[in-house]
């Protein structure tokens, strides 16, 4: 493998290779939202051999530095509220941890439009926050910004939406020394069904 020693070197990216191999994933047409300049969308590609590759980022210079680094890639610098305005659908829908920075009453939004602009049987990887409880915290990194943190596994399954199909949990690094601001993460792999098998005719 190409970049196998980079993967080797960096525990997320190993257990995100681990993932694929263990599900044995495979895409044509894949969408990371949040993908900063592009690296792990770039090493997704080469690992799903993936034909089209899309990537959004509300970074401007990180989707800029993306475009000059990564030439097989459809960086886009809009929201992820925005993904409606790209033209396909996709078979792999990665979300980048950015969902813990999304507004909670944009949520139900978000995940409509997701579960549109993927095709059926698609999967959603989700990488972020994965507490025990939900629950808001002030963002380590910029004061005015709140972190909101909670586990999409029941928001999703009991839709009758998506059903998990791997969950990989660990902690984060982090500078935060207060107690009992989670620093919990997951790599949790769902694949959308078809919704009417999920609810029993009341015979």
């Amino acid at each position: 493998m190409r970049n196998k020693k980079f993967y080797e070197k960096n525990l997320i990216d190993k257990k995100i290779t681990d993932l694929i191999k263990v599900n044995s994933l495979k895409a044509k047409n894949i969408l990371e939202i949040g993908c900063a300049n592009g690296n792990k969308l770039y090493q997704y590609s080469k690992l799903l051999n993936s034909k089209n590759n899309y990537g959004i980022d509300l970074s401007k210079k990180a989707i800029l530095n993306g475009k000059l680094k990564y030439k097989n890639l459809n960086l886009l610098n809009i929201s992820s509220l925005e993904i409606d305005d790209i033209k396909i659908n996709f078979d792999i829908i990665i979300c980048g941890f950015f969902l813990y920075q999304l507004d909670r009453e944009l949520i139900f939004k978000q995940f409509d439009l997701i579960h549109k602009k993927l095709v059926n049987n698609g999967i959603l990887l989700i990488c972020d926050f994965d507490p025990l409880f939900k629950h808001s915290n002030k963002d380590i990194n910029t004061k005015n910004l709140t972190s909101f943190k909670m586990s999409y596994d029941n928001f999703l399954t009991e839709s009758g939406l998506f059903e998990i199909l791997y969950k990989y949990k660990y902690k984060a690094t982090t500078r935060e020394k207060k107690k009992f601001k989670s620093d919990s993460i997951s790599l949790t792999l769902f694949r959308k069904i078809d919704f009417k098998k999920k609810y029993p005719e009341n015979i």
